[in-house]
């Protein structure tokens, strides 16, 4: 039985310090997501929690379990990849701050086009990432094309392949080392 909304209120504000925590825990941890976005996340995720409570007994590890969850997602699906110094990200002048590598700049020029490609020693001219790509097996290729050239989330890339975001992460791990090994 679901609570009823000023039970669901009380429990809100009674948890509320254990949602800010954990947020500021892994705000800190991560340096990938910034406190406030956190604990806005936490705090929903509470909210939207704290009317699913059906027994106040083991209300708080239900509730640290779905913060935890629910900050967790966010970190995969808007966590950026390329971590830019808060300075530069506020003044907006880095080209990383709010777009991505694809997008046009105001000369009608992709960002990622202006990027030079580092010179490898002892690696063959013609060599691109296409052709290392081609060395994995096809669903490490796949994930990291879709993650990395293209940009999308865990779960969009998970949903299409048929897959949960876990697997999509470990098979990304995996096709990332291969390539630095490959690489080294």
């Amino acid at each position: 039985m679901a609570r009823t909304p000023s039970q669901a209120d009380a429990l809100f504000q009674q948890f509320l310090p254990l949602a800010d925590s954990i947020a500021s825990g892994l705000a800190s941890s991560s340096r990938v997501i910034e406190l406030d976005d956190a604990r806005q996340v936490a705090q929903m995720q509470l909210w939207l929690s704290c009317r699913q409570v059906t027994d106040p007994a083991s209300a708080a590890g239900y509730l640290r379990r779905c913060i935890k969850g629910a900050l967790l997602h966010h970190l995969r699906d808007h966590g950026r990849l390329v971590r830019v110094p808060r300075r530069q990200h506020e003044k907006g002048g880095h080209p990383w701050s709010h777009q991505s590598l694809h997008a046009p700049m105001p000369s009608g020029d992709l960002w990622i086009d202006q990027l030079e490609a580092p010179e490898q020693p002892g690696q063959p001219c013609g060599e691109g990432i296409e052709a290392l790509l081609d060395r994995l097996p096809a669903a490490q290729a796949a994930i990291i094309r879709l993650s990395v050239l293209e940009g999308q989330s865990l779960r969009q890339i998970g949903a299409k392949l048929g897959i949960s975001a876990m697997s999509v992460q470990r098979r990304r791990q995996a096709g990332l080392a291969a390539l630095k090994a490959e690489l080294a």
